[in-house]
């Protein structure tokens, strides 16, 4: 099945289509412990996009968010971030303890 432009209800406009990055990680790579976790991962996040990371445990999708916070440094690579935007991460475990 062809959905065209028109026929697609998430597009307003053709402007739609080439919405400025918010975020850009290009050529990523990380290593823990002399591992590869990381090598070359690229993510692309733009204003109104949904985004999902599927992988298996281990694979490096957390870290890979946490890069894109702010809250890891890359071995290699590099991280644009739309200047006057703001990142917010939640981590998967946050600290409750203030509020039993």
């Amino acid at each position: 099945m062809t959905v065209g432009i028109n026929q697609a209800p998430f597009i307003k406009s053709p402007k739609d289509l080439m919405a400025p990055p918010l975020l850009i990680l290009r050529d990523v790579h990380l290593t823990f412990g002399g591992t590869p976790l990381l090598t070359g991962a690229e993510l692309s996040v733009s204003e109104g996009d949904r985004i999902c990371l599927v992988g298996r445990n281990g694979s490096g999708k957390s870290t890979l968010l946490k890069i894109a916070a702010g809250q890891v440094e890359m071995d290699k690579g590099e991280r644009f971030f739309q200047p006057g935007r703001t990142v917010r991460y939640l981590p998967q475990d946050p600290d409750m303890s203030a509020y039993s």
